[in-house]
């Protein structure tokens, strides 16, 4: 049996716990559940937000059996009470689907099945495996801090973001071998709130590839509503102009910083962010190198209301001598929030002479070698 990690959100159900009289179903549930005994077991669908019971029955001596009886797929949600979090289920005519659960979480449960469901669980175990190997190098660059070189350190980091990369290609892949059915559906919505920051110019493209059942789900439009917006900022769009104080009053817009230089880092970030904080100290030294070349920052601050000071003293304790804004509205920054749609910092938007975003979100070598490309890229025309 295969061990999967489920990386949707859980759903909290209040449900009924009369099971249903008829049993005339085509899509069916063979459960097991070591250790659990006289709970119920429930089949849960969604209209909106309201929870809607399918089945649900008693479970007898770590085994029960549910169903439904449906039409085309559909996505329900299997609930153990007393066991936390739920279990995603694509049910769909003529299916039948075991599950081993496990009584500490659902999201450690094992599952077999055949068709759109199998297909939902292979992906889920292949995101196990890229999440696995984030959490190695993540110990890995702990146990590195205090031993290895800046280069061995980077070269963790870059791995780290790389296997982002490889995790969305391989997202992108599978929506396109899935574009009519509901496992190509639920990956996209997945994708459209993803703080990794997937191409979102790509994802209104294999929007337009999915067949129009699958368009016309309320999560489908939802999350296609999110992605369009998000394009107004994806590589390959111009960056939306905006202006801010600095610390001593002044107004200043992107424009201006655009139009002085080849290459402009927009640097999101905080003086009470940690890991913003520990990455300063690399972009000062590509801003070194580079500024006389071309290269311009500007920083757009997340600090807190009332909190001009500590923005002020952590610019002047990281020696930034780049141009800094800040509306000093922590997470409702109208530009971090409504224009650039950062929902983590650090954040780096990277544009090249025309102000259009030619890369978001690289770290230290990455970053570096980004400003070189764009620099020199600009010197030969």
């Amino acid at each position: 049996m295969k061990k999967i990690m489920i990386l949707f959100a859980s759903v909290l159900l209040l449900a009924s716990c009369g099971s249903k009289g008829n049993k005339d179903f085509n899509a069916n549930i063979d459960g097991t559940a070591p250790g659990i005994d006289k709970t119920f077991a429930k089949l849960i669908t969604y209209e909106g937000t309201k929870p809607q019971t399918l089945d649900s029955v008693e479970i007898k001596e770590g085994h029960f059996k549910l169903g439904a009886k449906v039409d085309k797929p559909e996505l329900a949600y299997l609930h153990v009470v007393g066991v936390p979090s739920d279990l995603p289920l694509i049910i769909e005519p003529d299916s039948n689907i075991k599950v081993d659960i496990d009584k500490l979480h659902m999201r450690k449960s094992s599952v077999i099945s055949q068709g759109l469901n199998k297909k939902l669980y292979d992906y889920f175990d292949q995101l196990k495996l890229f999440s696995d190997k984030q959490q190695k190098l993540g110990k890995l660059y702990q146990a590195a801090q205090n031993k290895a070189s800046e280069k061995e350190k980077n070269e963790i980091i870059n791995r780290y973001y790389n296997i982002d990369d490889e995790r969305h290609n391989y997202e992108y892949k599978t929506i396109g071998e899935n574009k009519d059915n509901l496992v190509g559906a639920m990956i996209f919505e997945k994708l459209a709130f993803d703080r990794a920051e997937p191409n979102y110019n790509k994802l209104k493209k294999l929007y337009e590839q999915f067949s129009q059942e699958i368009k016309d789900l309320p999560n489908t439009k939802n999350a296609y509503k999110v992605v369009k917006e998000k394009s107004a900022v994806s590589i390959g769009s111009k960056a939306p102009d905006f202006s801010a104080p600095t610390p001593d009053g002044k107004i200043v817009s992107l424009k201006d910083v655009v139009s002085k230089g080849k290459v402009t880092i927009i640097d999101f970030w905080a003086s009470w962010c940690r890991p913003c904080r520990a990455e300063n100290p690399y972009v000062l030294a590509i801003y070194n190198k580079y500024h006389d070349k071309g290269l311009n920052i500007i920083s757009v601050s997340l600090d807190k209301p009332n909190n001009k000071d500590a923005w002020v003293k952590a610019i002047k304790k990281d020696q930034l001598p780049w141009t800094h804004v800040s509306n000093l509205k922590y997470w409702n920054d109208p530009i971090a929030r409504q224009l650039y749609h950062v929902e983590s910092i650090p954040a780096t938007f990277i544009l090249d002479k025309n102000g259009v975003i030619r890369a978001k979100n690289l770290r230290r070598d990455k970053l570096e070698a980004k400003v070189k490309e764009l620099i020199e890229e600009t010197d030969k025309k």
